[in-house]
């Protein structure tokens, strides 16, 4: 019976660690959660915009974050970023006093979880400057800068919902986790950022008429 009742234990360990690694949780913080009052104002008066993801799920080990962003005119994706990160080792010569040396780089190090990364966090900061917003995508190990249009309404905010800064994202597909965009103008003086994220991004033009918007994707891979 105790033999049984460990085989059980046993598998029931490796059922939940496999279902874990069909999907993790991220959160997401923006800097209006930040404590130092100088710094948010410091960022209103500049528009400069930060959000945070963070994630802690050791079962991810050897994985990278690959960030994808998509430009979206009238319901139609109109231009595609990515960083182009994944999870292969790379060796890179290094000529050294008539020597050959070469120099591996792990990304699961740089932008994501290697060996001995317990946590990771990305930081997406933009700043705009004459309708060009510059966002700067942080990894713990490396750094992306890329330039889009933009206006000042625009908002850099969590994709689905402004119910909860977590977020249920699968491994190895490509999960909308923020979006730049402008509020939707419900008609009656009343504009929301919110109720964007209360529907598949996807689908903002035809729903709300949101004619030129960004989304930022995520693929653990």
């Amino acid at each position: 019976m105790k033999k049984l009742f460990l085989v059980l234990i046993v598998l029931s360990n490796m059922l939940t660690g496999f279902a874990q690694m069909d999907s993790t949780f991220i959160l997401s913080k923006y800097i209006e959660n930040a404590d130092n009052a100088d710094l948010l104002n410091m960022c209103e008066l500049t528009d400069i915009q930060v959000q945070k993801i963070y994630c802690e799920d050791t079962l991810l080990r050897g994985k990278v974050f690959n960030i994808m962003i998509k430009e979206f005119k009238n319901g139609k994706i109109n231009s595609t970023f990515s960083s182009n990160i994944n999870s292969q080792k790379h060796r890179y010569p290094i000529v050294m006093n008539g020597d050959t040396l070469f120099c591996e780089f792990n990304f699961a190090e740089k932008a994501g979880f290697g060996d001995s990364t317990k946590s990771v966090t990305v930081t997406f900061a933009d700043i705009l400057k004459k309708d060009k917003f510059k966002l700067k995508i942080g990894y713990p190990g490396l750094n992306t800068l890329v330039e889009f249009k933009g206006k000042s309404n625009y908002s850099l905010r969590i994709a689905n919902s402004c119910s909860s800064n977590k977020m249920k994202v699968p491994i190895n597909t490509e999960y909308p986790i923020l979006a730049y965009s402008p509020p939707f103008d419900t008609g009656s003086n009343i504009k929301s950022y919110c109720l964007l994220g209360e529907e598949n991004i996807h689908d903002w033009y035809q729903k709300f008429n949101v004619k030129h918007y960004y989304a930022i994707y995520l693929k653990i891979k």
